[in-house]
C-alpha cells in the first residue's frame, strides 16, 4: 500500500513538472484527486508550487490558497486565524461554484472551531449546509460528512444530545454515499455517546448490539469484539451478571487488544476499573483490589476509590472503609472542580458570540462600503447595492432566529439535565432495598452483641466516651457539623460506622439502648449526638428531619430509658447515665 502510495507521488510530481505549456488549474486538479485520501502528500505538493505562485493570476492563487487550506485541515494542522478562509469565502461567494462555497464556509467554520469559538462555528457550518445542492450528481458529500460530523462534536461538547443525534443520522448518509459498509456501520455507532448522555441505556445496549453482529458479518472480528466492552458495565447496572461475563469474554478473548501477560493497549486502561465492579459483582474481592490498584495507576481515582471502598465494606474492614471513603470524597470534590471549569470555559465560549457578531459585522460593513465606493458613480450599481443588503439582512436576520432557537434548545437541555439529576438524587435517597439489607444487618449484629453480653457474666462492659469522641467516623461527623466537608450530611454507610464504633467504645450504654423498648434507628442516632455534646440545630441538619421530629424523638428515647415523658431533660439524664457506668 505504501508503494502504491508513493508510485502516486512520484507519477504526480511527473505529471506537474512536464505540464509547463497546460494550464495551471488542471496541475491543481492533479493535486485536488490525492488531496482526501493523502493530505500529507497533497502538502509537497502543493509546497512544489510555491515558487510559480507570483506569475498566476489572481483566479489561479485564490484556487491554490484553497486547496492548501483544505490540506492543512485534512493533514490535522490547526488554524490560528480565520482571515484567510473569510479572504477565500468572499471571493468564492463571487466566482465559485455551489461546492467550493460549501467548502469555503466549512473550512472559515473549523477555523472559528480551532480559536474556540463554537456558536460563530456552528453559524458558519449551518450556511455552509445551505449552499450544497444534494440533488446534483457532483454535490461534494465529503466536505458535508465533515461539516456534520464537527456539528456532532460541538453538540456532544454542549451537552444537547438530541441535536446530536440528528448531526450524527446526516453524517452517517453523507458516508454512506462514498464510504464503505465498515465506516458506515461505526459512523452510526457514535449514536452511542449521546444516548448515553440521555440516559437511554437500553438504546446504548441496542446500537452496541447492531455493530457488533454488523462488523461480525463482515468477518471483522476483532473490531467486533472491541465494540462490546462499554456494554459490561451496563449489564452490570441491569443485573444481568451473565450477560456481562458473556460481554467481558468476548471483549478479553477476541478484541486483540490484550498481551500475553493480560495488560489491555495503551489509552484503554478504564477497562480494569470496569473488571474491578465485575470481579465485585462476582464476590471476588481480591481480583477487584488488584485491577482497582492497576487502574489507580493511569488516573481513574474517583472510580478507584470508590471500588476499593466497596472491596473494604465487602471485608468488614471499618478503617479502610473510612480510608478511602475520604479519598473518594476527595477525587469527587476535584472532579466536580473540573467539571465546573470545563462548564466555565463553554460559557465563556458563548460569551465569545456577541463579541464575534460585532467583529462579522464591522468587517461586512468595511466590505459593503468599500464595493459601493467603487460603483457609487453608477446609478445602477448603487441599486444592486440596496438589493445585497436588504438580502444580506434578510439572511442576518435568519441567522438570528437560528442562534436564539439553538440558545433556547441548550437552555432547555440543561435545565432537564438538571431535572434528571434531581430525580436520580431522590431516587437513590429512597433505596429501599439497601435500607432493608441494612437493617437487617444490623438486627444480626445486635442479636449478636446481646448474646455475647449476657453469656459473659464475670465481665461488666465499660464506656470509654474519650475513645469514642476521639475515633475517626466521630471526627469526620464533627467536621461535617462545621461545613467542613463537601457533604455536610451524613451517608447510611457513614452512619452505620458511627453506631458500629459507638457499640464498640460504649458497650454498657449501648446495652442499655437495647434493652427493654429499644431504641428506634432516630432515636439512637440522637442520643449519639447529644452525648457527643451536638446543639439540636445541627441534630436537625444531620438527620435531615424537622425540629418536631427530632423533638418527638428525644421525647421517646427519654420515655423509654428514663422513664421521663419529656424532651428537655434526656442530655442531662445520658450525662448521668455515663457517669454511673
Amino acid at each position: 500500500m505504501r508503494k502504491a502510495i508513493y508510485l502516486y507521488v512520484i507519477c504526480a510530481i511527473v505529471v506537474l513538472t512536464g505540464c509547463k505549456g497546460r494550464q495551471l488549474p488542471k496541475e491543481l486538479q492533479a493535486v485536488s484527486e490525492i488531496i482526501n485520501d493523502y493530505p500529507d502528500s497533497a502538502l509537497v505538493l502543493l509546497n512544489s508550487m510555491e515558487a510559480e505562485k507570483a506569475t498566476w493570476n489572481k483566479n489561479t492563487c485564490m484556487r491554490y490558497d484553497l486547496l492548501r487550506l483544505k490540506a492543512q485541515n485534512k493533514a490535522g494542522i490547526l488554524f490560528s486565524s480565520d482571515s484567510l478562509a473569510r479572504t477565500l469565502t468572499d471571493y468564492f461567494d463571487s466566482y465559485g461554484t455551489r461546492n467550493d462555497r460549501l467548502l469555503t464556509r466549512y473550512l472559515l467554520g473549523r477555523a472559528y472551531q480551532n480559536m474556540g469559538d463554537a456558536p460563530m462555528a456552528l453559524q458558519t457550518y449551518f450556511d455552509a449546509i445551505e449552499q450544497a445542492d444534494t440533488t446534483a450528481t457532483d454535490c461534494d458529500y465529503n466536505t458535508l460528512m465533515g461539516i456534520y460530523g464537527q456539528m456532532a462534536t460541538i453538540f456532544h461538547q454542549q451537552s444537547l444530545p438530541h441535536d446530536e443525534i440528528r448531526a450524527i443520522h446526516q453524517y452517517a448518509d453523507c458516508i454512506s454515499r462514498f464510504g464503505s459498509d465498515i465506516e458506515v456501520i461505526e459512523a452510526r455507532s457514535q449514536r452511542i455517546r449521546p444516548y448515553y448522555l440521555l440516559g437511554e441505556k437500553d438504546s446504548v445496549l441496542q446500537i452496541i448490539n447492531d455493530t457488533y453482529q454488523s462488523l461480525l458479518k463482515l468477518g471483522n472480528r476483532h473490531d467486533a469484539a472491541d465494540w462490546v466492552g462499554p456494554s459490561i458495565y451496563l449489564y452490570l447496572e441491569r443485573g444481568e451478571l451473565e450477560k456481562a461475563r458473556q460481554m467481558k469474554d468476548i471483549f478479553e478473548n477476541e478484541s486483540n487488544l490484550f498481551d500475553e501477560q493480560g495488560n489491555i493497549a495503551a489509552g484503554r486502561e478504564f477497562h480494569y476499573v470496569i473488571r474491578g465492579f465485575y470481579d465485585l459483582a462476582c464476590h471476588h474481592t481480591d481480583s477487584a483490589e488488584y485491577h482497582f490498584r492497576k487502574a489507580l495507576r493511569y488516573g481513574h481515582a474517583s472510580d478507584c476509590y470508590k471500588g476499593l471502598m466497596t472491596v473494604y465494606q465487602e471485608r468488614h474492614n471499618a478503617d479502610s472503609v473510612i480510608h478511602y471513603a475520604l479519598l473518594f470524597e476527595a477525587a469527587q470534590d476535584s472532579l466536580h472542580n473540573q467539571m465546573s471549569t470545563d462548564a466555565i470555559h463553554q460559557m465563556s465560549a458563548l460569551y465569545d458570540y456577541t463579541r464575534s457578531q460585532q467583529q462579522a459585522e464591522r468587517e461586512a460593513l468595511k466590505a459593503r462600503t468599500a464595493r459601493t465606493w467603487a460603483v457609487a458613480i453608477i446609478v445602477l450599481a448603487m441599486l444592486i447595492v440596496a438589493i445585497i443588503v436588504y438580502y444580506y439582512r434578510r439572511s442576518q436576520a435568519k441567522r438570528r432566529r437560528e442562534i436564539l432557537r439553538l440558545d433556547k434548545a441548550l437552555s432547555d437541555a440543561k435545565n432537564e439535565r438538571e431535572g434528571i439529576l434531581q430525580e436520580l438524587t431522590r431516587l437513590k435517597a429512597q433505596d429501599y432495598e439497601g435500607l432493608i439489607a441494612e437493617k437487617e444487618h444490623r438486627e444480626q449484629e445486635l442479636e449478636q452483641m446481646i448474646a455475647s453480653l449476657q453469656s459473659d457474666n464475670n465481665h461488666q462492659p465499660t464506656d470509654n466516651l474519650e475513645a469514642f469522641a476521639d475515633s475517626k467516623i466521630a471526627m469526620l461527623f464533627k467536621r461535617k457539623s462545621e461545613d467542613k466537608t463537601e457533604r455536610p450530611i451524613p451517608t447510611g454507610a457513614e452512619w452505620w460506622l458511627l453506631e458500629s464504633q459507638f457499640c464498640k467504645d460504649m458497650p454498657a450504654t449501648f446495652e442499655r439502648f437495647c434493652a427493654g423498648r429499644k431504641l428506634s434507628p432516630l432515636e439512637v442516632r440522637t442520643c449519639i449526638l447529644l452525648i457527643l455534646g451536638y446543639p439540636e440545630n445541627i441534630i436537625v441538619k444531620m438527620t435531615e428531619k424537622s425540629p418536631q421530629t427530632v423533638t418527638t424523638a428525644k421525647t421517646r428515647a427519654n420515655e423509654k430509658l428514663f422513664g421521663q415523658k419529656e424532651a428537655h431533660s434526656l442530655k442531662s439524664n445520658l450525662l448521668r447515665l455515663q457517669n454511673r457506668v
